[in-house]
């Protein structure tokens, strides 16, 4: 609870700055149940456009990060619990960012170092820095390029015809053959017009957490415009990088996580904006085929920088509208030089003298609120009587 003085009078409000941690828990839980549904579109291309195979990888993938999961939080004695998807989302977005002709083992490796690595050492998948699965393909990327990129069964891939400065037929043909996924890629990334399926359903759930999301395409095309690496049109140019890779994919599900991204509207919106721009430098100069999972790191690891960016109008608007007050009256201190000065009544006896009865008026069988005691006091009392008349009477 926290007392503070609204202006230069004398108006103090009591305001609760206690958070109850179950209302964290449970928006931290809601927003994981998001993340798997909205996975769900470009998981069911995977095993559409793939088969057995991509069934395969997805499953290994989850099973290692909730066994892997289980185990470090047993050791460390952390709590566990069934409730919990971010193993799930973990999993599924490992396999979904890796070729689907990939060896066994290298999903598996992938997973565990992004739960031994990324997630159990500050607790949980909602206080990580930066996204696990992301660092688990860069860790992949480092160590076996060679495996992570080959794409030999399906052709060359459009993040490698871009290295090469090759460009597709700017036909609608070779277009709907993006948008639907039929290009070598990864299992997840390829098929543009799902990923768009599960922006639509962040939109509707989490508006808000879409800001960056858009500022991030617009920062990629706008460098795709200006900075083309093929010369078959700069239209091509920025369907081609947009397409390509994992750029897409990486803008739907890490650059609009909550955990990751700053709370303000100009923070998120810079942000993204920024961010978009160092995905596609690293793009351009790295040696790797793909390198936006690098700059996917940079940016969250820069993100809090975002927020001391100023609230916009609104913003303020609604915080002041929204925080809870209780007015506390505060009573006035009398100083004593004034308290010395009122006379004190509290214990003062009227005392009448016997002609002052003859003031009072005299009324037909009315009812008097007076009568005389024995002490000549006057006492507060109800009874019906005459006075000055004749006895007899």
């Amino acid at each position: 609870m926290q007392l503070k003085n609204i202006g230069k009078s004398e108006e103090y409000v009591l305001t609760n700055t206690n958070i109850p941690q179950n209302s964290i828990e449970n928006k931290a839980h809601s927003t994981t149940a998001d993340y798997a549904l909205m996975l769900i579109a470009p998981l069911f291309v995977a095993f559409f456009i793939h088969g057995v195979s991509a069934v395969k990888t997805v499953a290994s993938s989850v099973l290692t990060c909730a066994l892997t999961s289980f185990l470090g939080k047993k050791l460390i004695k952390s709590e566990t619990s069934i409730k919990d998807l971010s193993n799930v989302v973990i999993g599924v977005t490992v396999a979904l960012l890796l070729p689907v002709n990939v060896p066994w083992w290298i999903p598996i490796l992938c997973c565990i170092f992004a739960v031994v690595v990324c997630v159990l050492p500050f607790g949980n998948f909602e206080k990580a820095p930066f996204a696990p699965a992301v660092a688990a393909i860069c860790f992949a990327t480092l160590c076996w390029p060679e495996i992570v990129f080959n794409y030999s069964n399906h052709g060359m891939s459009l993040a490698k015809m871009l290295t090469y400065g090759n460009s597709i037929d700017g036909n609608h043909v070779a277009f709907l053959e993006i948008f639907i996924g039929n290009v070598p890629s990864a299992m997840g990334t390829g098929c543009i017009i799902a990923l768009i399926g599960s922006l639509a359903f962040l939109l509707i759930r989490r508006p808000k957490d879409t800001i960056p999301v858009f500022s991030f395409i617009l920062a990629a095309s706008i460098m795709a415009l200006v900075f083309p690496r093929i010369s078959s049109g700069r239209i091509v140019s920025v369907i081609m990088e947009l397409c390509a890779g994992m750029l897409i994919f990486c803008a739907v599900f890490f650059m609009s996580s909550p955990n990751y991204m700053p709370e303000k509207f100009l923070g998120k919106l810079t942000w993204g904006f920024t961010s978009g721009i160092i995905c596609m430098l690293i793009r351009y100069f790295t040696s790797f085929e793909e390198g936006v999972g690098f700059g996917i790191i940079l940016s969250c690891s820069i993100s809090d920088y975002f927020d001391k960016l100023p609230y916009t109008r609104k913003e303020k608007m609604r915080i002041k509208a929204s925080e809870p007050y209780t007015e506390i009256e505060i009573p006035t201190v009398v100083p004593d030089e004034i308290l010395n000065e009122i006379p004190d009544i509290s214990n003062e006896v009227i005392e009448l003298e016997e002609e002052d009865f003859n003031d009072i008026p005299v009324g037909d069988s009315e009812s008097l609120d007076t009568v005389v005691s024995e002490e000549n006091t006057l006492v507060h009392q109800e009874s019906p009587f005459i006075i000055g008349g004749d006895s007899n009477e």
